[in-house]
């Protein structure tokens, strides 16, 4: 694939994680914490997944830690320890933001609260920043 091919590539897996975030603060805003922390988590997972496909890489899975830890090509610039804490926090919402299984005695709509939310919005935002400039980069 050409340079221009892989960059538009990762360009439409970013837009996709971006339109993720957006859905996460209207979902917030909404009342939904539990659905809007699973967005941030996609967020996250589908930014990560562009850098990959920026790379000439094919990503796998959806722990974003995952997609960080087993990167086998680091963007110059790019802070991949900065990014494991964040990543870490995001991936613990990929389940039991939707699964009444998930969490003993609660469902998801009751056990997370707007700061949850809020907190998983802003740690996705932090993690996608860092990633598109890691693909302008490229």
């Amino acid at each position: 694939m050409s340079t221009e091919d892989l960059h538009s590539e990762a360009m439409r897996w970013l837009a996709q994680a971006s339109d993720d975030l957006q859905a996460a603060q209207v979902l917030v805003e909404a009342g939904h914490h539990a659905l809007a922390a699973f967005h941030a988590q996609q967020s996250a997972e589908k930014a990560l997944k562009g850098l990959w496909r920026s790379l000439d890489l094919e990503p796998w899975g959806h722990s974003a830690v995952k997609l960080l830890e087993d990167l086998p090509i680091i963007p110059a610039g790019f802070d991949q320890a900065a990014l494991l804490p964040l990543a870490a926090a995001l991936d613990k919402l990929y389940i039991p933001t939707r699964y009444p299984d998930a969490l003993p005695g609660l469902t998801p709509a009751e056990a997370y609260t707007a700061e949850e939310a809020k907190t998983a919005i802003g740690q996705a935002q932090r993690l996608m920043e860092s990633v598109r400039a890691a693909v302008a980069g490229s």
